[in-house]
């Protein structure tokens, strides 16, 4: 198994490089938890070869059951050492809790509870809603450490050294890292937060 640096660096490297190889591989490298409505797969995002991710979804980032058991088998299954939290600007869930900070108004059903969540990660990074980007920069943080929070397996895995976890935002060309978790560090300008 790699180390979670390794796999950060493999990953953006083919970040940086847009473009997807034809191969398969045997066994998943990381697990990347996105938003349904993000217009491009994890493995076009960091051009992997299919199969190289575990591809995680749910509505703006909304930690639930599905998406913990997903982790849980990323990590304790799959032996994947990395985790990527990869929001987006351009998410319908980012643009409705903007939405519901200026204007006091909420969807109904369970997507008025994923846009409460993104409004608690703005409460809880303490940054308001001034624009997409910048809520959707915080919720992937905050949708980190949710996870670290809530995934026993995870937060061991994390403390021993075994997995790490990348928070990050990509707006259709570029990918910026808001934050990182556990033995992995990105080298970018965009880099807010290592904990």
């Amino acid at each position: 198994m790699s180390n979670p640096q390794e796999i950060w660096n493999r990953l953006r490297s083919g970040a940086d490089q847009r473009h997807a190889p034809d191969t398969d591989v045997d066994r998943p490298i990381a697990a990347v938890l996105r938003c349904v409505d993000a217009r491009k797969d994890a493995a076009s995002v960091f051009g992997q070869p299919a199969g190289a991710l575990i591809d995680l979804s749910s509505w703006g980032l909304a930690v639930d059951t599905s998406v913990l058991a997903g982790v849980d088998f990323a990590v304790d299954t799959a032996g994947v050492p990395l985790i990527v939290v990869l929001g987006h600007d351009d998410c319908s869930a980012i643009r409705a809790a903007v939405k519901a900070w200026h204007h006091a108004e909420l969807p109904d059903g369970a997507m008025r509870t994923a846009v409460e969540g993104v409004l608690m990660s703005l409460v809880g990074r303490g940054v308001t809603a001034d624009s997409p980007a910048h809520v959707a920069a915080a919720h992937a943080v905050e949708t980190g450490v949710a996870l670290l929070k809530r995934s026993p397996t995870l937060s061991r895995r994390v403390e021993e050294g075994q997995c790490g976890i990348v928070c990050a935002t990509y707006d259709g060309a570029v990918l910026r890292v808001h934050a990182t978790m556990g033995d992995v560090r990105d080298a970018s300008s965009q880099l807010v937060e290592c904990v």
